[in-house]
């Protein structure tokens, strides 16, 4: 049952105006819980923040330094671009290399006899087919089998209609009907043959068929040799060939005209009449400048992570309540709030002791690429910045550098990609630590994220999983129950007010009576 509010009518006050400012002052210790609530809410998307600028560090670390090859940087020249072109990986060898060509790779096709009178829009029942009938092809790859695939074709269909079927098959073909001509082409999407003998085998021909052979008998295609040699089968497309070439002596075909021999992929463009030159070498620059990027994105976190935690704290800048937003503008209450979310991570332990790791990272010695040889970052010639406020920031001797990679770049490879383990004694002391820069890092990243994420969890996790979620959930719980209590305060007051109101209306009624009475005499 509601409770009847009067509101001064009998008084002359303003209840409301009164109420409202004594529950102004009961409402601070909750408006204090809600801005405790937000700080909680700040700091944990400041700890996600910091997750997602690690979690971007170790993509680049493993998309570009993952791999040997992807830090190994090749450059390679042929002496005739017009008729070889090369790309080396990081595999390829320093070698110099011959290539004649005496003849490209090229796709099989097929034509079928000119049909009278059709057209693209001619069905197969006009031109004699009386039931549907489905026919297997055969046709060759790119890796050199042969796919088969069963295709129905009904009397309703047209020319264009095979054309299309064709064309949409899995078969990785392609086909037209020229009205002009009224003759069906055929070819392969995929160059070369595996007709490597005398006997010519067909790269497109009919396996079999459960009805009419349309190809054959309204198309008019001849007949040829399937992929085993076998003869006599409806030969759609066939004459493809392999590329064939002479490297270094050694005469080579492949089914395409791009390929990759030792790291070097190679794309013939046309024949050759003299040898052409292909020069493959280390690209000292290429990997000064892959190992310039990482050590800028590394100086881009370290840099950023330094931030938080040096940044300072205004503990005089709380967060807004939402009457306290009423009356500011939207730039003040912006410039008010940076403020309020600066220092939140100042001096955490987490970050603080993530930075030691990766430093120790970067400079203790990696173990297992053997003796009298370069083993650690600081021989490559990348050291920390002499400005103490840099925070283990890095920087180059490029003339280090380029001498360690003219020198031995396997070695600087390995110090930067290799993978390995730690290996401690019985008591825990570690021993030898075979793991490159990279893997070091990449390790350490997923600890420190491991460590805030049951801090500040993630989206996927549930307040009760991570530290600040409890602390969220308590706050709330808080919160609820100081609702509760408000509102008993406020009904309290009100039911006080209320009855002072009666009090005073009554007692308005007796002086009013009393006074009547006295004013009939």
């Amino acid at each position: 049952m509601s409770t009847m509010r009067i509101g001064g009518l009998a008084s002359g006050m303003d209840i409301d105006q009164l109420v409202g400012d004594l529950m102004k002052a009961e409402r601070i210790p909750l408006d204090k819980l809600y801005q405790q609530k937000q700080t909680f809410e700040w700091q944990r998307d400041a700890y996600r923040d910091v997750n997602k600028k690690l979690a971007d560090f170790d993509t680049y670390l493993f998309n570009n330094f993952g791999l040997v090859s992807s830090v190994y940087q090749k450059s390679t020249t042929s002496s005739n671009e017009q008729a070889v072109a090369v790309k080396a990986s990081g595999s390829a060898y320093d070698a110099t290399n011959t290539i004649s060509v005496s003849r490209l790779a090229k796709a099989a096709s097929g034509v079928s006899q000119a049909v009278a009178g059709a057209k693209s829009n001619t069905t197969l029942g006009e031109k004699g087919l009386t039931a549907d009938t489905t026919i297997t092809i055969a046709a060759l790859q790119a890796d050199g089998t042969y796919r088969e695939e069963a295709v129905t074709f009904k009397p309703t269909d047209t020319f264009a209609d095979v054309a299309k079927k064709l064309n949409q098959s899995g078969l990785n073909i392609n086909a037209i009907f020229d009205d002009g001509s009224g003759k069906l082409g055929i070819s392969t999407r995929t160059t070369g043959t595996v007709d490597t003998t005398t006997i010519d085998k067909a790269e497109v021909y009919v396996k079999s068929a459960i009805g009419d052979d349309i190809f054959s008998t309204i198309f008019g295609f001849g007949t040829g040799n399937d992929q085993d040699g076998t003869p006599d089968v409806t030969a759609l497309a066939n004459g493809g060939q392999n590329a064939k070439f002479t490297l270094n002596g050694l005469e080579m075909e492949r089914q395409t005209n791009t390929f990759t021999i030792n790291g070097i992929q190679y794309t013939l463009k046309s024949e050759t009449t003299t040898p052409v030159i292909i020069t493959s070498q280390t690209d000292v620059d290429g990997m000064i400048a892959k190992i310039e990027d990482f050590v800028n994105k590394y100086n881009e976190l370290i840099s950023s992570l330094n931030d938080k935690i040096r940044e300072k704290r205004y503990r005089d800048y709380p967060p807004l309540t939402d009457e306290q937003k009423k009356d500011m503008t939207e730039k003040q209450i912006e410039l008010w709030e940076e403020k309020a979310k600066s220092g939140l991570l100042r001096n955490d332990s987490i970050i603080s002791n993530g930075l030691s790791q990766m430093r120790r990272d970067l400079y203790s010695k990696v173990d297992g690429i053997g003796t009298n040889v370069i083993d650690t970052i600081s021989e490559l010639g990348i050291t920390t910045t002499n400005e103490i406020t840099n925070g283990g920031q890095l920087v180059i001797d490029r003339d280090k550098l380029r001498a360690a990679l003219e020198n031995d770049p396997d070695k600087v490879v390995k110090i930067l990609t290799q993978s390995g383990q730690v290996t401690k004694d019985a008591s825990g002391q570690v021993v030898s630590d075979t793991r490159g820069i990279v893997q070091r890092l990449r390790d350490s990243i997923k600890g420190m994220t491991q460590n805030i994420e049951k801090k500040a969890g993630k989206p996927t996790l549930t307040e009760n999983q991570y530290s600040i979620g409890v602390q969220l959930k308590d706050v709330e719980n808080r919160i609820s129950d100081f609702q509760r209590r408000l509102e008993d305060i406020e009904a309290r007051y009100w039911k006080q007010f209320t009855a002072m109101e009666q009090a005073v209306q009554k007692a308005n009624q007796q002086s009013a009576f009393l006074m009547g009475q006295f004013g009939g005499n």
